[in-house]
């Protein structure tokens, strides 16, 4: 019985926690632009968090936030430098919640050899931040 209801609490803040990301990110309006596991105008969300997990390694979580509060440009080369806008209005924990869905779904990125990760898009040119 208390086994069933640690699952219980484990899926449902899992839940909670997926809703409240997606929540402040169509509150923000960042899906006008990204979706989570293909690319639009800007690179997938899943994208976003595996090349950063692949070059940044341990410091992955905080470029992301980094890059959603003051913005950034040319870090995606095949988006045709096109500008992330800043979001200095959301909190550190928004920010936070954010960064942790976006790594959360890296492994959802199937764009390995179609634009997101070919040689180029990092091993030869690095990140920008």
């Amino acid at each position: 019985m208390v086994k069933n209801i640690f699952i219980m609490l484990v899926i449902t803040s899992g839940i909670l926690f997926a809703q409240n990301a997606q929540e402040i990110m169509q509150k923000n309006g960042c899906f006008s632009c990204h979706a989570l596991s293909v690319k639009k105008n800007a690179p997938a969300f899943a994208c976003i968090g595996k090349r950063n997990k692949k070059f940044k390694g341990a410091m992955a979580k905080d470029v992301i936030m980094n890059s959603i509060k003051h913005g950034s440009k040319g870090k995606y080369p095949r988006c045709n430098g096109k500008e992330m806008p800043s979001f200095p209005n959301l909190s550190q924990k928004e920010l936070s919640t954010i960064a942790d869905y976006i790594l959360k779904h890296s492994f959802e990125c199937h764009h390995k050899g179609n634009g997101m990760m070919r040689r180029g898009m990092g091993m030869m040119r690095g990140m920008g931040e």
